[in-house]
Protein backbone atom coordinates (compact mmCIF):
# COMPACT_ATOMS: atom_id res chain seq x y z
CA UNK A 1 0.00 0.00 0.00
CA UNK A 2 2.76 2.25 0.50
CA UNK A 3 4.35 1.87 -3.22
CA UNK A 4 1.06 3.14 -4.36
CA UNK A 5 0.81 6.25 -1.98
CA UNK A 6 4.53 6.97 -2.92
CA UNK A 7 3.28 6.74 -6.63
CA UNK A 8 0.75 9.12 -6.01
CA UNK A 9 2.82 11.30 -4.78
CA UNK A 10 5.40 11.71 -7.43
CA UNK A 11 2.30 12.79 -9.36
CA UNK A 12 1.01 15.71 -7.34
CA UNK A 13 2.03 19.09 -8.60
CA UNK A 14 2.11 22.49 -5.52
CA UNK A 15 -0.11 24.70 -7.02
CA UNK A 16 1.50 28.49 -6.62
CA UNK A 17 -1.31 30.43 -5.51
CA UNK A 18 -2.37 28.97 -2.58
CA UNK A 19 0.49 26.34 -1.71
CA UNK A 20 -2.72 23.20 -2.07
CA UNK A 21 -1.49 20.12 -3.70
CA UNK A 22 -2.62 19.67 -7.47
CA UNK A 23 -2.90 15.76 -9.04
CA UNK A 24 -1.48 16.05 -12.73
CA UNK A 25 -0.86 13.14 -15.08
CA UNK A 26 2.48 11.49 -14.88
CA UNK A 27 5.60 13.70 -16.96
CA UNK A 28 2.58 16.71 -17.25
CA UNK A 29 4.48 20.26 -16.14
CA UNK A 30 7.76 18.97 -16.65
CA UNK A 31 9.96 20.85 -18.98
CA UNK A 32 10.88 19.46 -22.14
CA UNK A 33 14.93 18.70 -22.75
CA UNK A 34 16.29 20.14 -25.79
CA UNK A 35 18.42 18.58 -27.69
CA UNK A 36 21.92 19.61 -26.50
CA UNK A 37 22.86 20.83 -23.36
CA UNK A 38 25.32 23.06 -22.17
CA UNK A 39 28.66 23.47 -23.49
CA UNK A 40 28.21 21.36 -26.33
CA UNK A 41 25.27 23.83 -27.05
CA UNK A 42 27.76 26.84 -27.07
CA UNK A 43 30.16 24.89 -28.92
CA UNK A 44 27.74 24.20 -31.76
CA UNK A 45 26.76 27.89 -31.64
CA UNK A 46 30.28 29.39 -31.62
CA UNK A 47 30.93 26.99 -34.39
CA UNK A 48 28.24 28.03 -36.55
CA UNK A 49 28.57 31.35 -36.31
CA UNK A 50 32.46 30.95 -37.15
CA UNK A 51 31.72 28.40 -40.24
CA UNK A 52 28.92 31.24 -41.15
CA UNK A 53 31.21 34.04 -41.66
CA UNK A 54 33.39 31.65 -43.04
CA UNK A 55 31.11 30.86 -45.59
CA UNK A 56 30.24 35.02 -46.15
CA UNK A 57 33.60 35.57 -46.96
CA UNK A 58 34.04 32.84 -49.50
CA UNK A 59 30.29 33.53 -51.19
CA UNK A 60 31.63 37.15 -51.69
CA UNK A 61 34.99 35.93 -52.70
CA UNK A 62 32.73 32.85 -55.26
CA UNK A 63 30.32 35.57 -56.28
CA UNK A 64 33.54 38.25 -57.63
CA UNK A 65 35.85 35.48 -58.62
CA UNK A 66 32.96 34.18 -61.22
CA UNK A 67 32.12 37.45 -62.38
CA UNK A 68 35.16 38.04 -62.97
CA UNK A 69 35.88 34.96 -64.87
CA UNK A 70 34.07 36.92 -67.45
CA UNK A 71 37.29 39.04 -68.74
CA UNK A 72 38.16 35.26 -70.57
CA UNK A 73 35.82 36.14 -72.73
CA UNK A 74 38.11 38.97 -74.40
CA UNK A 75 40.48 36.64 -76.12
CA UNK A 76 37.41 35.64 -78.61
CA UNK A 77 38.26 38.39 -81.10
CA UNK A 78 42.11 37.30 -81.65
CA UNK A 79 42.82 35.29 -84.36
CA UNK A 80 42.36 31.13 -84.28
CA UNK A 81 40.28 31.91 -80.82
CA UNK A 82 37.03 30.39 -80.70
CA UNK A 83 34.70 31.13 -77.67
CA UNK A 84 30.88 30.08 -76.92
CA UNK A 85 30.17 33.32 -75.57
CA UNK A 86 26.60 32.61 -74.93
CA UNK A 87 26.90 30.02 -72.12
CA UNK A 88 30.36 31.45 -70.97
CA UNK A 89 28.05 35.18 -70.68
CA UNK A 90 24.99 32.98 -68.95
CA UNK A 91 27.49 30.99 -66.18
CA UNK A 92 29.09 34.80 -65.50
CA UNK A 93 25.43 36.02 -64.74
CA UNK A 94 23.94 33.12 -63.16
CA UNK A 95 26.94 31.95 -60.75
CA UNK A 96 27.08 34.87 -58.45
CA UNK A 97 23.03 34.49 -57.90
CA UNK A 98 23.63 31.09 -57.55
CA UNK A 99 26.09 31.34 -54.69
CA UNK A 100 24.14 33.72 -53.18
CA UNK A 101 20.97 31.38 -53.15
CA UNK A 102 23.36 28.45 -51.92
CA UNK A 103 24.85 31.09 -48.93
CA UNK A 104 21.09 32.29 -48.22
CA UNK A 105 20.24 28.87 -47.86
CA UNK A 106 22.39 27.69 -45.70
CA UNK A 107 22.13 30.39 -43.28
CA UNK A 108 18.39 29.80 -43.12
CA UNK A 109 18.85 26.13 -42.38
CA UNK A 110 21.84 26.65 -39.53
CA UNK A 111 19.09 29.36 -37.99
CA UNK A 112 15.98 26.91 -38.34
CA UNK A 113 18.18 23.99 -36.80
CA UNK A 114 19.53 26.34 -34.22
CA UNK A 115 15.95 27.43 -32.94
CA UNK A 116 15.33 23.36 -32.82
CA UNK A 117 17.72 23.20 -30.61
CA UNK A 118 19.39 20.90 -32.73
CA UNK A 119 23.51 20.57 -34.17
CA UNK A 120 24.31 23.25 -37.09
CA UNK A 121 27.79 23.52 -37.91
CA UNK A 122 27.62 20.54 -39.53
CA UNK A 123 24.91 22.09 -42.18
CA UNK A 124 27.12 25.36 -42.32
CA UNK A 125 30.10 23.15 -43.22
CA UNK A 126 28.07 21.54 -46.26
CA UNK A 127 27.36 24.92 -47.31
CA UNK A 128 31.11 25.81 -47.36
CA UNK A 129 31.40 22.48 -49.41
CA UNK A 130 28.78 23.54 -51.82
CA UNK A 131 29.83 27.00 -51.96
CA UNK A 132 33.57 25.23 -53.47
CA UNK A 133 31.22 23.39 -55.67
CA UNK A 134 29.25 25.76 -57.44
CA UNK A 135 32.65 27.95 -57.83
CA UNK A 136 34.65 24.77 -59.10
CA UNK A 137 31.99 23.95 -61.50
CA UNK A 138 31.65 27.79 -63.02
CA UNK A 139 35.57 28.17 -63.49
CA UNK A 140 35.47 24.81 -65.06
CA UNK A 141 32.69 25.79 -67.52
CA UNK A 142 33.59 29.49 -68.34
CA UNK A 143 37.07 27.61 -69.00
CA UNK A 144 36.21 24.81 -71.53
CA UNK A 145 33.62 28.00 -73.51
CA UNK A 146 36.91 29.39 -74.26
CA UNK A 147 39.20 27.58 -76.89
CA UNK A 148 42.90 29.43 -77.59
CA UNK A 149 43.78 28.41 -80.86
CA UNK A 150 47.51 28.85 -82.38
Amino acid sequence: MRSSSRARRRDVVVDASDGSPVATPAGHGREARGGLHGGRRVADVVATVVLLLVGALAATTAGWGIALLGLAFRSCGAPGNRCDEGLGSTVVTLGPVLVAVVFVVTVVLCVLRSVRRRTAWPVALLGLGVLAVVFLVARLVVGGTVTIGL
